[in-house]
Formats: C-alpha cells, structure tokens, sequence
C-alpha cells in the first residue's frame, strides 16, 4: 500500500508527521518525490495553508489519476474557528467545483486538527504539573484543565483573539514548566516517541482528542491492511 500525506502546515507538522507515522508504520519508506513510489512507500508535503492546500489536493488528485499506485490520499489540515465539519465541507466543495474525480482505487481522506495542532499537543497529562509556579498557567488551568477536560472542547480566554492562538501559549506555558522551550519550526519534544505514547493512551483511555484518534485509527487501519 502506498500513502500520499497533503498537510497544512509547513513548520511543525512537516517535521511531525514523518515520526508519528514510523511510531505505527515502521515498515513504510518515505520518498522525496511522487515518482519514487513503488511498494509501502509514502510521500508528504506541505500545502502551505489554507487555501494553497485546495489546490495542492486538487493538483495531487490529477497526480494519481494519473500514476494510480497511490491506494490513500491523506489530507491532513486544521479546523481552527470554523471546526471539523465545516472544514471538510470547504475542502470538499472545492474538489467538487474544480471537476477533478479521484480515481476509484485510491480513496481520499480527511484528518482535521481540531482546533490546532497544539491543541492535541495538550492531551498529554504527564507534562501538566498538578501545582505549576506560573501563574499564567495556572489561570490557564482555573480556566479550562486539559487534564481531566477534552483540549478539542476548550474555548479561549476573552484577551487572547483565537483558540488556536490560545492553545498554543497554553502549551508553550506547559513546557515552560520543564524549561522546555517550544518553537513550530523546531518541535522536537512532540516528536518523542514517549510524548506520542501519552497522546494514544489518552485516547485509548477517554473519548477525548477525537480528531487525533482518527489519525491513530486510520493509520492501525492501513498497518493491518499492509499485513493481510
């Protein structure tokens, strides 16, 4: 089987991605260009935002029609304000008024980041110290605590002008904790597998990260059906 990753972001989920996929998928081979794909292969590139990434799908849809030895197209992106269901809807739309039709051996896949990427990042519970010195932390806790609450439910703080923008300084607070610093462009303490370990034994053990959960869900799908 074959996967081709479409992802919005151009900083950290480029870097991101490729490591959580070798965490379930270790047998798959990342290749730096379309026509490198032969077998368990796959290929991933940033679509530059919303909405360059419309018309990155529609292109990679021409693409594989084209050269059908893709088996899944994998439209990673976020939902920020205007949430998972009516970002799909947006990104469907579009591939329907451009006219392109993927071919009917690849099947084409929505994973939405509900609200940001960091917003998943928050699911770890280990990080969280119970008693944090920041006060600014523990505000944000008093407030919404992505402990024992579900991230992707969490709103923002009046001051701050968007949830995604709020997540983020959540986080980043969070790893302050630990004299971690987090920067989207170098977001090397996500890539640990044992911060990943975290994310899936939260999602194993609540209902909570849903959007993360379909991620995880689908890529255990495409392990087992590469070992039928």
């Amino acid at each position: 089987m074959n996967l081709y990753f479409i992802l919005e972001g151009e900083k950290t989920e480029i870097h991101l991605y490729p490591k959580w996929i070798s965490y379930i998928l270790p047998n798959y081979i990342r290749v730096d260009f379309e026509s490198q794909i032969e077998n368990n292969n796959y290929y991933i590139f940033s679509g530059g935002g919303i909405p360059s990434i419309y018309n990155h799908t529609v292109n990679a849809i021409k693409n594989i029609n084209d050269n059908p030895i893709v088996d899944k197209l994998i439209v990673c992106l976020d939902g920020e304000e205007i949430g998972v269901e009516e970002r799909i809807k947006e990104i469907k739309d579009f591939i329907n008024e451009s006219g392109v039709i993927l071919n009917g051996s690849c099947n084409l896949e929505f994973v939405v980041q509900n609200i940001c990427i960091e917003t998943w990042f928050l699911g770890n519970r280990k990080i969280v110290k119970k008693v944090p010195e920041s006060l600014l932390l523990r505000g944000f806790l008093d407030y919404y605590n992505v402990t024992e609450e579900d991230p992707e439910v969490m709103d923002r703080m009046p001051i701050y002008r968007n949830k995604a923008h709020f997540h983020y300084l959540y986080f980043k607070e969070i790893l302050k904790e630990h004299k971690l610093f987090y920067k989207k462009s170098q977001p090397k303490i996500v890539m640990e597998r044992t911060f990943f370990n975290e994310l899936e034994k939260r999602v194993k053990d609540t209902d909570h990260l849903p959007t993360l959960k379909r991620l995880i869900t689908l890529l255990y799908e495409i392990k087992e059906e590469t070992t039928l």
